[in-house]
């Protein structure tokens, strides 16, 4: 009872040190760049990847939002505090990296001291969901009502989507070559195997089983995956080796540079940071080929049209 009380005591003073620290650092970004980029804290593995592509993109002026998975930390006043300090401090652009719902708020309170900049991480195969799809239809309002200047997109193509759908003036973003942090330490593994790495999540997207299944079919390999529990149910647990879902990243790296090929056959994001991150250990990632859907249906049409 006691530490609830205290607790209670604390947090105000707590949340007003937060938004000191976060506007010190916006402080210390602006003697640095004019250009500040937004991205939302990571909560164990969710938001892990665009927390580290944002870093790679953007290393000098950075701004990590605090947030617990895609919901808001700050209260609306916090966040209009955040606001006016990026305005004091005249930043000439914002940009978002990654976006959760509660990021239009802040620009709404940017759009007219600045330019925004969005940089969107997902992929078509992510509008199936209810939550992706109302985040990109407010995209696209925000961007018919010029709040947003400029979008970019990670997954190439997803430029020219936004672009000729609706006019937008967008770009292609792609990633930098991961660097892989020194004192990674690898796994030891056994030398008579053959050691493939299967180390995505379990998104339907992601396209774990067919790798799996087709990786245990060459004979003496060993399949290395994070979460045992997706696999269970094929009773090859003497063959399939699991690593636990909320690796760090150097633990994550120990196991990725230790394998002899990873896989990373994606329906989408197939040149992801595990493919950079492989490649940039020594060990080579196999990825699925982009299938260019525009130019096959406009093929298609084309061919149809000349045979009438």
């Amino acid at each position: 009872m006691l530490r609830r009380i205290k607790n209670r005591l604390l947090q105000p003073l707590h949340r007003k040190r937060l938004i000191l620290d976060l506007c010190e650092k916006l402080n210390t970004i602006r003697g640095k760049s004019d250009v500040l980029v937004i991205y939302g804290a990571p909560t164990k593995t969710h938001y892990l990847g665009i927390a580290n592509a944002t870093r790679d993109l953007y290393p000098e002026n950075v701004l990590e939002i605090p947030q617990s998975y895609s919901n808001a930390i700050l209260s609306d006043d916090e966040i209009i505090k955040v606001c006016q300090q990026i305005k004091e401090l005249k930043f000439e652009k914002v940009i978002v990296s990654g976006f959760a719902q509660y990021f239009f708020k802040f620009i709404d309170e940017l759009y007219t001291s600045c330019q925004i900049e969005t940089l969107y991480h997902g992929t078509i195969s992510e509008f199936h969901s209810i939550p992706a799809q109302y985040l990109i239809e407010s995209l696209i309002l925000y961007g018919q009502e010029k709040k947003i200047y400029r979008m970019g997109f990670v997954k190439q193509g997803l430029e020219k989507v936004f672009s000729e759908l609706y006019g937008f003036d967008t770009f292609y973003q792609p990633l930098k070559a991961s660097t892989i942090p020194p004192g990674v330490k690898l796994i030891e593994t056994d030398p008579t195997k053959i050691h493939i790495g299967v180390l995505g999540n379990n998104n339907f997207n992601k396209n774990l089983h067919n790798q799996v299944i087709y990786a245990l079919m060459n004979k003496n390999t060993v399949v290395h995956v994070l979460d045992e529990n997706v696999f269970n149910f094929m009773k090859l647990n003497a063959r399939i080796i699991a690593h636990g879902r909320n690796l760090s990243r150097m633990e994550f790296l120990g196991i990725l540079g230790a394998m002899d090929l990873n896989l990373y056959m994606s329906y989408s994001e197939s040149h992801g940071l595990v493919a950079y991150e492989s490649e940039a250990m020594g060990v080579p990632c196999l990825r699925l080929d982009d299938v260019d859907y525009y130019t096959k249906i406009s093929t298609a049409i084309n061919k149809k049209q000349v045979k009438e």
